[in-house]
């Protein structure tokens, strides 16, 4: 009787085992951090974005008080900065892109170098060079903008939320004006391959776009969250079948949605931090980078998309946790780097430069074709394996093992046989 009741015991736990998550912590370390002049408020810093030379050196570029500026970032040295417009917007936001060595740099502000700036970063580590300041429709103030990169396409969300400008990049120096999309409300714009997502604020909507022809986009969708916040931003996940969207709003989640079926987007998971708001939400992969105010930076595991769970955090200044309002702490984050960092930028100036190292996905042990779902489909792929020894990738070969042995046998099929429904 006790053998069978340990055997039960065994049974249980792996069933268990089997349904919950198998996870890993990121680990995130300082590398080093500046402290930028702010306006004497608590205002200058804005968003952060990045540049690796050939050589491989990374380059972070940050909105500041007074513009931008280039920091090497091994040794966090400031190479130059960029002056830009400093009137009519009292948090100084300047949003940046880079396409080959050249940054794209628009503003809220009006004065010094107003409009899109295009700054060429091909002389670093020495200097960079601002070759031109344009502006379209005779407007030279933008919130945000996004770049195309595989397609050669600027996106810039037009002043008063009123639509996003499209500009060939072809001449990289002298951009040229393709076509208006006019928008009830628009707050941020991204764009990969002829898709245009945008967050539209008060609205309360996220759309998304054909942008093949784009003097005649085609509107694929638009989703109206229920009782929804500010609706701040939007990313899709790398292989396009969700995206992340942020609400700037106190209390209302990070939200990951399905969009394979554009008739029917719907939520299929959520996160907060303890600040309770979110500002920017950016993918690399499984992870999910966000920008959280007070909170810090906060790396999301999506790998199961409807269990994200935090996987690595950093506070960039643990003196803004006692503050009354939410609008302080990191305002931008940037992880897209060749050396393994992430740059923070904070609303006060404040500039983090982190070093990372991804953990183990959390993700559904069974699902070894990760589509998301244990089913026959993944009893089909141990199977070839099992049979015909099938060669599992390292990922593959973890959420096959689900006796967790060194091996992967018909144990491993048994155990995924009894939950599925063939």
């Amino acid at each position: 009787m006790k053998n069978i009741f340990i055997q039960l015991t065994l049974v249980f736990c792996f069933f268990t085992i089997l349904f919950s998550s198998v996870k890993g912590e990121d680990l995130l370390t300082l590398h080093g951090q500046i402290q930028f002049n702010d306006d004497g408020n608590g205002a200058g810093g804005s968003d952060v974005w990045g540049y690796t030379t050939p050589e491989g050196e990374d380059y972070a570029i940050m909105g500041i008080y007074e513009g931008v500026a280039f920091i090497r970032v091994e040794d966090m040295a400031i190479v130059d900065t960029v002056l830009g417009p400093m009137d009519n917007d009292s948090y100084y936001h300047r949003d940046i892109q880079t396409f080959g060595h050249y940054a794209y740099v628009v503003s809220e502000n009006l004065g010094t170098n107003e409009g899109l700036q295009i700054i060429d970063m091909s002389n670093l580590p020495n200097q960079v060079e601002l070759v031109n300041v344009t502006t379209f429709n005779n407007n030279p103030r933008s919130h945000n903008l996004h770049i195309d990169v595989e397609m050669g396409f600027a996106y810039v969300c037009a002043p008063n939320h009123d639509g996003f400008r499209v500009l060939d990049l072809s001449n990289p120096e002298i951009p040229s004006d393709v076509s208006f999309v006019d928008t009830d409300h628009i707050h941020d714009v991204y764009a990969r391959n002829d898709t245009a997502y945008t967050a539209e604020g008060g609205r309360g909507t996220f759309a998304i776009y054909d942008m093949m022809n784009k003097s005649n986009p085609v509107l694929l969708a638009r989703v109206a969250i229920p009782n929804s916040g500010y609706v701040h931003n939007i990313w899709p996940s790398d292989d396009g079948k969700y995206v992340i969207t942020t609400e700037e709003t106190i209390g209302k989640t990070v939200k990951i949605w399905s969009i394979e079926d554009m008739a029917n987007i719907h939520v299929i998971g959520e996160y907060l931090g303890d600040n309770l708001i979110a500002h920017n939400a950016q993918v690399m992969g499984s992870r999910i980078f966000l920008s959280h105010y007070s909170y810090g930076i906060a790396v999301v595991d999506f790998a199961n998309p409807n269990d994200p769970i935090l996987s690595g955090y950093w506070d960039t200044s643990l003196a803004d946790n006692d503050q009354p309002s939410p609008w302080l702490g990191t305002w931008g984050v940037y992880p897209y780097t060749e050396n393994g960092y992430v740059y923070g930028s904070d609303l006060n100036g404040l500039f983090t430069v982190l070093n990372y190292e991804k953990g183990l996905d959390n993700y559904l042990l069974g699902d070894v074709n990760e589509d998301h779902s244990v089913d026959n489909l993944d009893f089909n792929f141990i199977l070839d394996a099992v049979l015909n020894n099938y060669e599992l990738t390292d990922a593959q070969w973890l959420r096959a093992n689900l006796n967790f042995d060194e091996s992967i046998d018909v144990l491993d099929l048994l155990l995924l046989a009894d939950q599925i429904e063939f």
